[in-house]
């Protein structure tokens, strides 16, 4: 029996499928390979490059090294973390360039053509409204912890230190207080400083007071005019001369004492200072002490009442009278040094203004 010539050119068509089918096969699995491959490659470069990730992510995970730890000792894996931890870096720091980059752009398009005249000026004028704002914010927030610091209530008491010319204050401010309920320790001493302590020792009388009494809250300091001489040191066995590097840093220290004791108790301290004085000599000493006093009590961030411009002296200058609403009154005494009661009673006065009673 003869095969047709159909018969033969169908089996060969046939047979043409199928080695296409089977070339398609092979193929498809060729490539199928190659992206396996491809993909492989790249997860292990890709766990070559992280693997300092990868190590801490399953230690933070499991709690125990990571399978790739067993590695560790081939110096090419090493160098997988290395470029790893370097690409890391210069990513960051990339990225960091290119956001410099671009606000400075931005910044610069703003500046020159999207903000016309107008939008800035009512930007100027809106961020200046928002500081004034924050201004006032943060000062009644200063007022409001200066407050604190200087309210007083029937369980406090307020300590009056100093020398002769605390001696005519502190009683006006004592009666005042008293008549509210607050109760007042006065050790006031004619003729004490600071430069004397075998005649009296300022800085221990005050440690034991404030020991000795728990309940003082504040404490107000008026010393100085009995300072402006030289002292000894009983450190060093030596006399230091008035204004001299030596007198001063011990000045300074002695200042100090009084003031980290207060701290240490959390006593709030009001410390006011010398005011002018009569005689040029004098009134130059006193200048001078009053700058040492200053400073240290604001570094201790500590309150001073500048005593000179509340009873009237400008320019460091001694004046004898305070021109107040009732008239011209005298305030200083004959000896040009203390007060008359009118100037007690106007220092007094100003004292009060920061102390506040509650119930």
């Amino acid at each position: 029996m003869q095969t047709s010539d159909t018969d033969i050119i169908s089996s060969s068509l046939e047979q043409t499928q199928q080695l296409e089918y089977v070339q398609d096969h092979l193929e498809q699995r060729q490539n199928f390979l190659y992206v396996l491959f491809i993909l492989l490659a790249f997860a292990l470069t890709s766990i070559w490059i992280m693997q300092n990730s990868v190590n801490a992510y399953f230690q933070q995970t499991y709690h125990k090294d990571s399978p790739f730890a067993v590695l560790d000792q081939f110096q090419i894996w090493h160098m997988g973390g290395e470029i790893g931890d370097y690409l890391y870096r210069e990513n960051g720091q990339y990225d960091e360039r290119v956001n410099q980059i671009n606000s400075h752009m931005i910044d610069r398009f703003n500046q020159d053509y999207a903000y016309t005249p107008e939008y800035k000026a009512a930007e100027a004028k809106r961020l200046k409204e928002e500081q004034i704002k924050l201004a006032l914010l943060e000062k009644q927030k200063a007022k409001q912890a200066f407050d604190q610091r200087f309210m007083l209530t029937g369980q406090d008491q307020v300590f009056f230190a100093g020398d002769s010319m605390m001696q005519g204050v502190a009683p006006h401010v004592q009666k005042v207080l008293e008549e509210q309920g607050i109760q007042t320790v006065n050790l006031s001493k004619q003729s004490t400083g600071l430069t004397y302590p075998k005649l009296f020792d300022w800085p221990k009388t005050i440690r034991d007071t404030l020991n000795s009494n728990p309940r003082i809250k504040v404490m107000i300091v008026f010393l100085g005019p009995n300072d402006p001489w030289d002292m000894f040191n009983a450190t060093t066995k030596h006399w230091l001369t008035f204004k001299s590097p030596e007198w001063e840093a011990e000045y300074r220290a002695r200042i100090d004492s009084i003031l980290n004791e207060a701290r240490k108790h959390h006593v709030s301290v009001m410390w006011l200072t010398p005011p002018n004085m009569h005689k040029d000599q004098l009134n130059e000493q006193m200048i001078y002490l009053n700058q040492i006093i200053q400073s240290e009590v604001k570094k201790a961030q500590e309150f001073v009442i500048d005593s000179r411009p509340i009873i009237g002296g400008k320019n460091n200058h001694f004046t004898e009278t305070l021109n107040t609403e009732n008239g011209n009154v005298k305030v200083r005494s004959a000896d040009g040094i203390h007060f008359t009661v009118e100037g007690q009673k106007i220092i007094a006065h100003n004292i009060l203004q920061y102390l506040h009673l509650t119930n």
